[in-house]
């Protein structure tokens, strides 16, 4: 049986420990020091303890200083000067600033309120506030050497199966189809759990912790009653009734590249959405429908729509393509300019609605009684209503771009499945033309554009369905026995920006999943693009580039390490300097020094011992063995 201990985190393994430089932080707060949890909690209490000491060994030196001042006389007042020598005697056997605090506050209280207040002397006063903050100061650097744990988040090590995995070509397994919907599938699971359970417009209530990304989610905005994105009569209900789901700009820093254009650079993905009638896929029957051109029909693609289950079924049934060729779509599902499209079409005919719903996607209207009659003459009999057509369709236009926040420029939109944005055009707008004609095609940039032109094909909404039927749709919450419960006036827009949080949720994964191969993933039936394609080969310099989140494991600011150091073993020299001058022979001269070991206690007990011994010789008393106690 495994336990909880058994269970190893996606990653960990593939963590660096040791120096490295977040280029997040710049230069110098960059430099990043990680370590296993075990390794780093140790570590940051012996530097705690260590600025505790060094607090310790800065009073030493400090308090023989003012001891030195306090030797000087400001005042002709005797009980002002008693009071300094008490204040001399404290200074020189405290050995902490806490201990000297306590002591003057003892001494006070003792000579009383009134005469403290009468006979205290601006010197007395400044030493109490020197011991006071110089103890409050190194409780709290104690505390702030917490301060450099920078986080959970980590870089990856370079691992022999860094890359993307993909299916073993055809002529080496006939069932490489199968291998591909099978990654593809788990994929779009992963995203679609991670989004329900870690992004708060998934509903997460926080049961899981979520921490392995570097980001833990995306936003997106919905823009409402825009322009169609193909001919007017590809939308409903009307030319402006299409939506714009944006995820505004994701740095790559975001995205975990630990790169140079990191912070600068991001990526915008887009969708453009509308409802579109029936008509346009030009129904030949009802239960065969083709939106390609005549003389272009794709059987495949005929014979899926042709093979649905027939209008009774209690289910929704769901069929999605993602079109990145253009030339083979009816000239209406054509935008200008051109980018890939995606079509989702519905079919619901069989779902009961209690309600009539106005929402244009599901668009239900039409009467039955409880019999399923159709009671468009008899209204008073309806029981339900049900689907005003037996498909309906959403049709996308699927964009992105990047930009860069250094010049103020992003690349024209483009296609998911359109590369070619490393032209030396889209160099200058996003990396400005000195570093590309002074410093060639930055590596950097150039790789983290490559990956992410290779990805961002499977961010298509189709893809967030993945073939998974109906049960995918978030009204599928409310169907129960082919009744739906209830119902939003946008439900479409609803489930569109729920398949846009998983496209979003998909290009996290894949630009994660980069680190090593998946789990689980049988290496006889998958291959390792990376080290396999002479094409993609130069990606390899990405590994040991992706950041992420590991609980296991603490990052430290090198830093303030470094800070924490040297400031402890300048304190703690000095104070062996301070330590040493007493023993110097021509200072142990100086009059201050000679005081400063006159008032250590073991000095002062010699002290009365010989004052003890001169009393008892002047009396003529006899010295006994109880006085050489004393």
């Amino acid at each position: 049986m495994s336990s909880d201990q058994d269970i190893i985190s996606f990653g960990t393994n593939a963590v660096y420990e040791g120096f490295w430089h977040n280029r997040d932080r710049g230069r110098i707060l960059g430099a990043t020091l990680t370590l296993r949890d075990s390794r780093a909690i140790p570590l940051v209490a012996a530097l705690a303890i260590i600025v505790g000491l060094a607090g310790n060994r800065s009073w030493h030196t400090s308090r023989l200083l003012w001891h030195s001042w306090l030797h000087t006389q400001d005042s002709d007042k005797i009980a002002v000067r008693q009071n300094r020598r008490k204040e001399q005697v404290i200074l020189r056997n405290s050995e902490t600033a806490g201990g000297a605090t306590v002591g003057f506050i003892e001494m006070w209280f003792e000579i009383g309120i009134v005469r403290t207040i009468r006979e205290c002397s601006p010197k007395s006063i400044f030493l109490l506030l020197y011991a006071v903050g110089h103890w409050l100061s190194f409780i709290a650097l104690g505390v702030l050497v917490s301060q450099i744990v920078v986080g959970k988040f980590v870089v990856s090590k370079t691992l022999p199966t860094c890359g993307q995995w993909l299916p073993r070509p055809v002529t080496e397994d006939p069932q490489s189809d199968q291998v591909y919907r099978e990654l593809t599938i788990n994929l779009t699971i992963d995203a679609e759990n991670y989004v329900r359970s870690c992004y708060p417009q998934g509903g997460s209530q926080g049961i899981l912790e979520c921490n392995k990304f570097l980001t833990r989610s995306f936003s997106s905005t919905t823009e409402e009653e825009v322009p169609c994105p193909f001919q007017d009569t590809a939308c409903l209900p009307d030319a402006n009734s299409a939506v714009i789901l944006d995820s505004g700009n994701i740095t790559f820093s975001q995205l975990g590249f630990n790169t140079k254009y990191g912070k600068d650079l991001s990526i915008n993905r887009r969708s453009t959405c509308a409802t579109s009638p029936e008509a346009l896929v030009d129904p030949v029957d009802m239960r065969y429908f083709s939106f390609y051109k005549d003389n272009e029909t794709l059987e495949d693609v005929d014979m899926l729509i042709n093979g649905w289950p027939n209008r009774n079924s209690e289910s929704y049934k769901l069929l999605h393509f993602y079109i990145p060729f253009g030339e083979l779509l009816d000239p209406a599902f054509l935008p200008t300019p051109y980018t890939d499209i995606s079509l989702i079409l519905m079919q619901h005919m069989g779902i009961l609605y209690r309600e009539a719903q106005d929402d244009p996607w599901f668009s239900v209207h039409r009467p039955i009684d409880k019999f399923g009659n159709d009671t468009t003459l008899t209204p008073e009999a309806t029981a339900y209503y049900v689907a005003d057509y037996f498909l309906n369709i959403i049709s996308c236009n699927e964009q992105y771009r990047f930009c860069s926040s250094s010049t103020q420029q992003c690349t024209e939109f483009h296609g998911l499945f359109q590369g070619d944005l490393l032209s030396a055009g889209n160099y200058t707008t996003l990396i400005g033309a000195n570093d590309y004609t002074d410093k060639g095609k930055p590596v950097d940039f150039q790789l983290v554009i490559l990956l992410l032109e290779m990805v961002m094909q499977y961010t298509a909404l189709p893809l967030s369905i993945a073939s998974r039927g109906g049960d995918v749709l978030q009204a599928s919450r409310f169907l129960q026995d082919g009744f739906l419960n209830r119902l939003s006036n946008k439900q479409w827009i609803l489930e569109l920006e729920h398949w846009f949080l998983v496209a979003l949720s998909r290009l996290q994964l894949s630009v994660f999943n980069t680190i090593e191969r998946p789990t689980n993933l049988d290496d006889t039936r998958a291959y390792n693009t990376w080290t396999k394609d002479s094409e993609r080969s130069t990606l390899l310099i990405l590994c040991g580039r992706i950041k992420f989140v590991d609980p296991n494991h603490t990052s430290l600011s090198t830093f303030g390490l470094i800070m924490i150091l040297v400031f402890s073993g300048v304190l703690m020299v000095g104070s062996l300097i301070a330590l040493c001058l007493p023993s110097i022979p021509w200072i142990n001269r100086w009059r201050p020094i000679a005081d400063w070991k006159r008032d250590d206690v073991l000095g002062l007990l010699e002290k009365t011992r010989d004052e003890v011994r001169n009393i008892f010789s002047e009396a003529g008393s006899q010295w006994s063995p109880i006085t050489r106690i004393l």
